[in-house]
């Protein structure tokens, strides 16, 4: 007989054999980590209901211990044996029956009812006939926030936290579920585990779409019956509150990994660790349940989802909360969340944790916590997110532009405490004006919630924020003058000790940092947010869209001719400026860019998400939107574009002709924002100004940009369209204005972390109030009448005559200085004027961080705000109007580069951000450099021509254009062209070789201007003369060089 030979198994059997087994030594030591942590389990699953989905004896046990006698009504102690049975399945089945309920919203206290959420936190009743009904109150207790309350926390640590392993879930089948938590028998959590050794989180994501679909047959996988589902890899976190087999959409629940997704290197582990070693320990579980978790209704219909919070969004709000506990009220927190953070839910969670918040003594941390939000829309979704919080009427009060009659209701909130105020900053001076009514609020504990904390938070309506809130500590008894009042609110603005502000931004600035950054744990020179879910990890995430991945730069190629054959001094920055801006703005060119825009969003864009895809165009101004609404419609209707029509979006009214026109008149609708997100055939929206920020409408696809964007601007507009949507292309953009460098460089702070030095400049108020006081347009008595007068709240004419003295050297020192021609003189003026605001700023920002206990500096500020607002530099009738007599003679537009990706995501970022500056627009320090008139046209030509060729010659434009770049990128040509004069450049061997090559390469593009060119070279060493005049002028010109890229 043959030796029988044993069969081996094969390559797959041992690799899902292998995988089990380090599946279930990481399931093991999951498990281990949270019985260490107070979690119950035991070997066997034997009170596992899987057609109810419970752990029926925690279930029973919890509303036995805590409810004896309603469940005495419910399962009489006298029942034995198969009629106590019936009588618990009977109490289950009740219990089953209210989970499995679509949660609802009561109207006022938005208390929810029915599903996990509300029977978890506010129990069920059971009635049965012949017995009394039973009353469970709660199937869970939580911890307090009161400290003090020592059998509400002695009942907390009876909760029956289980964790169950291989957890049958279909009745009609064996398979499991590898970990399902339970609060007293109902199950809260399921995970899915892979190992990374074998397989990866995405292998537990499809596991639940394809094997885990909710049916009839399968209650624990029903919507709404488990808080959240998680994918747990060794190396990263997903989770979702609803399975819906392939549709099935997770999020990822991962720490970040500096800027980036996905999780750092745990060394003493799995790197997803935290969620068993932190989110699921059992004091913050049950927060997670009590304070976070929510039913979500959806805007129509009676749906909805549970909500379970994201990782950066519960970590950001604990963080806070726990150092508040532990600090007390003063302090300052920066959080830098990006658009697609949740911002809004976020700012929801930390108002409510922070108005529940308790001292270790059992005092309210605070007295009310205010919530401060830019724009009214933004408002209106701050309060949607409180409302979906709040369990009791009135916590939640909103502060309207005109408080009437809603005055009192907010007066009473305010003296009674422990509520939520929402406002505007522009609605904050009506609860301002409230409080100062009553001095007995101005003391208390305030937890100041701001949102978008970029814009409008660092000027005086910041200031006045302050100085209502802030507790004036002055000793009792002692004579109060009023310097001695500015004094103690100035160092009580400048320390806030009663007041807490959390600044919540996707784009902080400097000032923002400098404000409420903290020192880096890593560089101390630094500050850094509290806390950081940056540009970078959402794109990575998938939360956001990159908007610079499909980035098309046009330029405009223009010629100007001055009709009128001037040739006076005039001052060349206001010349070119505002010729280089009648160029832009003029009907033909914006006519021009009109055509591109249409052809490229019917080309591009309008078939994308089965033709509902929008567009959105940002022009410089109103009359510039204006323009560009009536030149598309025009172009719409020329080419028989029916299926496409568009909106305009500016504030107040414009004059067209005899008429004036207004967004409402143009659009024939009330709610522009509605009706571009609703309507099918309105593909495009063109605003100037409006909706650049806060808006939100997912199916922007496209955007054209006519407008100079820089810094915060580029970074908001360009987000309009980084929000995703099903089926949703790469964003893209159309820019006819900005150098892509620029943009880039504007997106580079806010794609990881922002940061500034922390040597914020001090001294800088002391050093402006110098130069202001050896002006000496004023004294300093008449500084200090002036500025005691404003604190007294003196009448407008008072103040005016106090003005008056000062205003009217001024003007004398200026009407002299033009009568004499006298130009340095005359910038003295101007640079006081420039100092007073840059006065104002300097204290409007550094008295928020520096003490500086000097009343004089906030008088001199008293005195530059109002100075600034009053001395004018008046124009007189010989002053230059640069654009009478200017004809545009031509025009076309270009594209330089299509569909580039900037790259962003590839580059080494350093997030630094300058020290904040003063000034409220830049001001040259330089007198301004003149030249003719007539050479101040041809320069505005070489700028926007490229060394004069005529725009109806665009083979021959790109020719010129092509070669100035070529030769600007040469560091040999570049080094000659900062040392040489035009003349002396174009008269080099080097030059004329390689321009000579640049040229011609160039040219070659098109036949015509090769013939042309290479058949005369008179015409080439024209040709380079004017490219090395056009290569000095932007070597010693910065401005010259940047309008090269622009135009």
């Amino acid at each position: 007989m043959a030796n029988e030979v044993k069969k081996l198994p094969s390559d797959t059997a041992v690799e899902a054999a292998v995988a089990d087994y380090l599946e279930s030594g990481f399931e093991t030591s999951i498990v281990e980590s949270l019985v260490s942590s107070g979690w119950l389990h035991t070997p066997s699953n034997e009170g596992w209901d899987v057609g109810r989905a419970l752990y029926v004896p925690d279930v029973l046990s919890w509303l036995e211990s805590q409810f004896p006698e309603e469940f005495e009504k419910a399962i009489p102690g006298s029942l034995e044996g198969t009629a106590r049975q019936v009588a618990a399945n009977k109490l289950l089945d009740r219990l089953v029956e209210l989970l499995g309920k679509t949660p609802t919203l009561a109207a006022r206290t938005k208390k929810v009812s029915g599903g996990l959420l509300g029977v978890l936190r506010y129990g069920f009743s059971h009635s049965q006939r012949g017995r009394q009904k039973a009353t469970f109150k709660n199937l869970v207790q939580f911890f307090p926030e009161n400290p003090l309350y020592e059998n509400v926390t002695k009942v907390a640590r009876e909760n029956r936290l289980r964790v169950l392993r291989q957890v049958r879930f279909d009745t009609g089948s064996t398979e499991t579920l590898d970990l399902v938590l339970t609060v007293n028998g109902i199950p809260v959590v399921t995970m899915e585990l892979k190992t990374d050794n074998t397989q990866a989180v995405q292998d537990a994501k499809r596991q639940y779409r394809q094997d885990r679909k909710p049916s009839k047959n399968r209650p624990l996988l029903a919507p709404g019956r488990a808080l959240v589902h998680f994918a747990v890899s060794n190396q990263e976190v997903y989770m979702t509150t609803v399975l819906a087999g392939a549709e099935t959409v997770f999020l990822p629940f991962n720490k970040g990994n500096g800027d980036h997704a996905g999780n750092p290197v745990n060394p003493n582990g799995s790197d997803t660790s935290y969620l068993w070693e932190e989110v699921f320990a059992p004091e913050l579980f049950l927060r997670v349940l009590r304070d976070y978790a929510l039913w979500e209704p959806a805007k129509k219909g009676n749906d909805g989802r549970l909500v379970f919070p994201r990782y950066h969004q519960l970590r950001a709000t604990e963080r806070v909360i726990s150092s508040m506990v532990a600090h007390g009220s003063g302090e300052r927190f920066l959080i830098q969340h990006s658009a697609g953070s949740g911002k809004t839910k976020t700012i929801a969670w930390l108002a409510h944790r922070a108005n529940r918040a308790f001292t270790a003594s059992g005092e309210p941390l605070f007295n009310s916590v205010i919530v401060v939000t830019d724009r009214t829309a933004l408002d209106d979704n701050i309060k949607e997110g409180l409302d979906l919080l709040r369990a009791s009427e009135g916590m939640v009060v909103a502060v309207d532009n005109e408080l009437g009659s809603k005055s009192k209701k907010l007066e009473k909130a305010l003296s009674e405490g422990g509520h939520i105020i929402s406002c505007t900053i522009q609605t904050f001076p009506a609860l301002a004006r409230l409080m100062e009514a009553k001095p007995d609020l101005a003391g208390r504990k305030y937890c100041v919630i701001i949102d978008e904390a970029h814009s409008s938070q660092h000027g005086e309506a910041a200031k006045k924020l302050r100085e209502t809130l802030v507790d004036v500590d002055l000793d009792e008894g002692e004579e109060i003058t009023g310097d001695d009042m500015l004094l103690a609110v100035d160092s009580a603005v400048a320390n806030s000790a009663n007041i807490s502000f959390v600044a919540l931004t996707a784009t902080p600035k400097a000032k923002t940092l400098a404000a409420y950054g903290v020192p880096d744990e890593f560089d101390p020179t630094r500050n850094v947010p509290f806390d950081l879910y940056s540009m970078s990890q959402a794109i990575e995430e998938g939360f956001i869209l990159d908007v610079l991945s499909n980035y098309s730069t046009y330029t405009m190629f223009a010629r100007i001719r001055d009709e009128l054959g001037r040739t006076e001094t005039v001052d060349e920055s206001e010349a070119v400026n505002d010729m280089v801006r009648f160029a832009r703005m003029h009907p033909t060119s914006i006519a021009q860019k009109v055509v591109v825009a249409v052809e490229h969003f019917r080309r591009n864009v309008m078939s994308h998400l089965g033709g509902t895809a929008k567009a959105m165009v940002v022009a410089p101004d109103r009359r510039s939107a204006l323009t560009w609404s009536l030149k598309m419609n025009e172009y719409i209707a020329k080419k028989g574009y029916g299926d496409m029509t568009t909106l305009v979006a500016f504030s107040g009214s414009l004059g067209m002709g005899d008429d004036t026109v207004t967004e409402y008149s143009l659009n024939g609708v009330k709610d522009t924002a509605l009706h571009f997100r609703e309507s099918e055939e309105c593909k495009v929206l063109i605003v100037a100004n409006k909706f650049q920020t806060g808006f939100d409408e997912p199916r922007l696809c496209a955007m054209y940009v006519d407008k100079k964007l820089s810094g915060v601007m580029a970074v908001q507009t360009l987000s309009r369209l980084n929000r995703t949507f099903p089926g949703k292309p790469s964003p893209m953009v159309v820019d006819f204005v900005n150098d892509p460098a620029d943009i880039v460089d504007s997106f580079k702070p806010y794609f990881k972390q922002a940061h500034i030095d922390t040597d914020i400049p001090a001294n800088a108020l002391s050093d402006l109030g110098d130069e202001l006081d050896r002006a000496e347009f004023y004294t300093m008595d008449e500084l200090d009448a002036l500025g005691t007068a404003f604190m007294e709240k003196a009448t407008s004419e008072k103040l005016q005559g106090l003005i008056a003295p000062i205003r009217g050297r001024w003007n004398e020192h200026m009407r002299q200085a033009r009568m004499t021609n006298d130009k340095e003189a005359y910038a003295d003026g101007k640079t006081f004027k420039a100092n007073c605001v840059k006065y104002t700023n300097a204290w409007e920002f550094l008295s928020q961080i520096v003490d500086y206990q000097d009343v004089t500096l906030h008088k001199r500020a008293i005195v530059a705000g109002l100075l600034a607002s009053n001395l004018n530099i008046e124009r007189q009738e010989d002053d230059d109007d640069y654009t009478t007599g200017i004809e545009l003679v031509g025009v076309s537009v270009e594209p330089v580069e299509v569909d580039a990706d900037l790259g962003l995501p590839k580059q080494e970022i350093d997030g630094a951000l300058p020290l904040p500056g003063f000034d409220g627009r830049p001001v040259s320090e330089n007198s301004p450099v003149k030249t003719a008139f007539d050479e101040a046209v041809e320069k505005v030509n070489a700028i926007l021509a490229a060394a004069g060729v005529t725009a109806s010659d665009e083979a021959t434009a790109s020719a010129i254009r092509a070669s100035y770049g070529k030769l600007a990128e040469d560091p040999q040509i570049q080094g000659m062209a900062n040392e040489n004069d035009a003349k002396q450049l174009a008269s080099t061997s080097a030059f004329k070789q390689k321009g000579l090559q640049a040229l011609l390469g160039s040219a070659q593009e098109s036949q015509e201007v090769y013939t042309t060119l290479s058949a005369d070279m008179d015409n080439v060493e024209t040709v380079l003369q004017a490219l090395a005049g056009l290569l000095v002028a932007a070597s010693k010109d910065a401005e010259v060089k940047k309008r090269l890229g622009n135009h």
